[in-house]
C-alpha cells in the first residue's frame, strides 16, 4: 500500500498547477491511505472514502481540477507501478470525489451566508435606546435560525437598547422578536411616520 500511496501523491504533486493543490495532497494523506486500502474491497466502502477524500480536498482549499482528476491519477499512478486494479470502479469513485468536494463547497457557501447575517453586521443603532435588525437570515434552518435570534437578542441585551425596529423574513422577525420580547425589548415593525416641524412664516 505504501508504494501505490506514495506513486499516487507523486503523480498528483507533479501535476499539481496551484501551490495550494500540493499542500491539500498532503493534508488528505490519512483519507488517500484509506482509498488505496479500499480499492479492492466492497464498492461500497470505496465510494464512501472517495467521498470522505473529496469532502476534505475542498475543506483544504483544493481546486476543482484536482478533486475530478485524483482518482485518474491514482489509476494512472498504480499502473505505473505494475499494481492491477479493477478499472470499472474508477468512473463512480472520481464521481465519488466530485460529490464529496462540491458537496462541501455548498455547504461552506451556506455556512457564510448564515454568518453574513451575524449580529453586529445585522443591527444598527438609531439613537441611544433604538436599534433596527435586518432579519435576513437564510429561513430553511429553523434551528439555525433560533441560534441566530438568541445571537442578536445577546447583543441588543448588551447595547442597552429598548426598542427594535426589525424587517425582513416573516420567520426570522417571528423568531428574533420572540428572542427580544424574552429581555423585555420592544419589537416594531417600522418607525413611526416622520412628523415634519410647520415654520409659523410658512402656509
Amino acid at each position: 500500500m505504501e508504494r501505490a500511496l506514495a506513486a499516487w501523491r507523486e503523480h498528483d504533486v507533479a501535476r499539481a498547477i496551484h501551490p495550494v493543490d500540493r499542500q491539500a495532497i498532503h493534508a488528505t494523506e490519512a483519507a488517500r491511505a484509506l482509498v488505496v486500502e479500499l480499492f479492492d474491497r466492497p464498492a461500497r466502502d470505496l465510494y464512501n472514502a472517495c467521498a470522505q477524500l473529496g469532502r476534505l480536498l475542498a475543506d483544504a482549499g483544493a481546486s476543482p481540477s484536482l478533486a475530478v482528476s485524483t482518482i485518474d491519477g491514482a489509476a494512472e499512478a498504480f499502473a505505473s507501478i505494475g499494481i492491477t486494479h479493477d478499472a470499472s470502479r474508477i468512473p463512480a469513485a472520481r464521481a465519488s470525489v466530485a460529490e464529496g468536494y462540491f458537496a462541501a463547497v455548498r455547504q461552506a457557501e451556506r455556512d457564510e451566508a448564515k454568518r453574513a447575517w451575524d449580529p453586529p453586521a445585522c443591527i444598527v443603532p438609531l439613537d441611544d435606546e433604538t436599534v433596527a435588525i435586518a432579519a435576513g437570515h437564510p429561513e430553511g434552518d429553523g434551528e439555525g435560525l433560533a441560534e441566530w435570534a438568541a445571537k442578536v437578542a445577546a447583543k441588543v441585551s448588551k447595547s442597552g437598547a429598548r426598542v427594535a425596529v426589525v424587517s425582513g423574513g416573516e420567520s426570522a422577525k417571528r423568531e428574533v422578536g420572540e428572542a427580544l420580547g424574552l429581555i423585555g425589548v420592544e419589537v416594531r415593525d417600522g418607525l413611526p411616520a416622520r412628523t415634519w416641524l410647520r415654520l409659523p412664516w410658512r402656509k
